[in-house]
């Protein structure tokens, strides 16, 4: 099994469409669609190179479970890029930058982009270990 990242989005077309992004690439995804299952999915193996969140989600938004992720021993480390569809204001879009690995505009950004994002978030922590 490849490195193992986590998708985190209520949105099955889009799960679906990052999950074969990131086979080509050669990782596993590992697909949710909301913050509690994604908490199931960290409790059976917190083994994740990366975790996708989306921000807003019904059932636990994504910010609530990075907050959850980053005040856990067992996953804290774990990088995450955050993924919105809406215009934060500048204090929200600062708070999520301060505590993830990347933030994305849904609908705004390239395909080459979020792959090379991707490898260079994994190629990082690997780097640190």
């Amino acid at each position: 099994m490849g490195k193992r990242i986590l998708i985190v989005d209520d949105d099955a077309l889009l799960r679906d469409f990052y999950s074969k992004v990131i086979t080509s690439e050669g990782y596993t995804p590992v697909a949710v669609g909301n913050g509690d299952d994604a908490i199931a999915e960290l409790e059976k193996d917190s083994n994740f190179v990366l975790a996708i969140i989306d921000l807003l989600m019904p059932v636990r938004t994504g910010w609530e479970l990075i907050e959850h992720m980053k005040g856990n021993d067992k996953y804290q480390d774990i990088p995450v890029i955050a993924l919105t569809g809406l215009a934060a204001s500048f204090n929200e879009f600062q708070k999520v930058e301060d505590v993830c690995d990347g933030v994305m505009h849904k609908g705004s950004f390239e395909l080459p982009e979020f792959t090379a994002k991707i490898k260079s978030i994994v190629e990082k922590k690997k780097a640190s270990r």
